[in-house]
């Protein structure tokens, strides 16, 4: 039999028993396709190339949907001064978005810099994250700004106010280990549950940055750890919170950048804080371990500018956190050698 009398008797058997399925309904469906799975070796074949195709199509589409950047797009950034938050104030009004940057004190070294090189292209606002007037009046200035500017959106917040203090935590006060619950934990509490309303309206998103001491706490770092750590657990619960609004939550863990920020800028001052504060035993106990111990962490030095990181995996991060519409659930990304695996959950690596 040639191959065009066998493709029409194929042809003739499928029509044939696909009359008698419909009639049979969902069953009979379900039983043609088995019956032709097991005796044809060609519908074997088209069905897997099928199926493998719609899904390699699937994948690719999903992956490669994006936000394009508009100024009708607005981000809100705490801790604007230096760091992370002076420079992704600057790559994301760059790449396009409305971007209104917090910061702790308008008359900054970073806020004067971004005023003369940006003008109003960054909308500058004071923003004290610890104090709920402060954070009140950030989210009227959104709300207001959304109002006069119709079709702006509030597409995402990013938490990256923090602050943190090196030293065992024996030698903390009790002012230093409060400062950093404070502003590294309830801060960002306080800024996220304001600004959820606006959020959810718009469906858009909530960034954290926290620590790789979320994952790891060093040494000399545990109140500021356990406050990274508490941020982590906040994410996991909030994203599943969010979700059903259409609103994604992501963490971003970045690794040390204590020499592009000045997040160590009072680490002298807080030492001394330590020394004044010692018991007599303690000063006895301390003495030659604590003065070395602190002549190392001399030689961190905070910038004497803020500056704009131009980091490979900086712009990834931006990309990533506030392009992409479809990140997939648990995107782990280490973005100095762009190495991607799957987690459980919306998370990015800057090691």
């Amino acid at each position: 039999m040639g191959i065009l009398s066998k493709c029409s008797l194929v042809a003739f058997e499928l029509l044939n028993e696909m009359f008698a399925a419909v009639g049979a309904g969902f069953l009979g469906v379900l039983y043609l396709v088995k019956k032709g799975f097991n005796k044809y070796d060609s519908i074997r074949t088209l069905t897997i190339l099928v199926v493998t195709t719609a899904s390699v199509a699937y994948i690719t589409h999903k992956n490669n949907k994006q936000i394009k950047p508009n100024k009708k797009k607005v981000i809100c950034i705490t801790g604007c001064d230096s760091g992370l938050g002076f420079s992704l104030a600057q790559h994301s009004v760059d790449m396009g978005f409305t971007v209104i940057a917090g910061f702790l004190s308008l008359d900054s070294k970073g806020c004067k810099e971004i005023r003369q090189k940006y003008g109003k292209n960054i909308i500058q606002i004071q923003l004290d994250v610890t104090d709920s007037s402060s954070v009140k009046a950030a989210v009227q200035t959104i709300e207001h700004f959304l109002t006069r500017n119709s079709g702006y959106a509030l597409h995402a917040i990013i938490n990256n106010a923090g602050v943190m203090v090196f030293g065992e935590f024996e030698w903390s006060t009790e002012r230093l280990i409060q400062q950093q619950i404070d502003v590294n934990l309830m801060g960002t509490l306080k800024f996220t549950n304001a600004f959820c309303p606006l959020i959810r309206q718009h469906r858009g998103r909530i960034v954290t940055i926290t620590s790789h001491c979320s994952q790891s706490v060093l040494p000399g770092l545990s109140v500021y750890g356990a406050t990274k750590t508490a941020l982590s657990g906040f994410c996991d619960g909030l994203r599943v919170e969010m979700n059903k609004y259409g609103v994604d939550v992501i963490q971003f863990i970045p690794g040390s950048f204590t020499l592009q920020s000045n997040i160590m800028a009072r680490q002298l001052q807080n030492v001394q804080e330590m020394h004044d504060n010692f018991s007599p035993e303690q000063h006895a106990f301390y003495s030659d371990y604590f003065k070395r111990y602190n002549i190392y962490l001399s030689f961190i030095t905070p910038p004497p500018m803020p500056f704009k990181i131009e980091d490979e995996g900086y712009a990834f991060f931006i990309y990533h956190q506030l392009y992409s519409t479809e990140m997939g659930i648990g995107q782990l990304t280490n973005l100095h050698t762009k190495q991607k695996e799957k987690t459980k959950q919306k998370t990015s690596f800057l090691l």
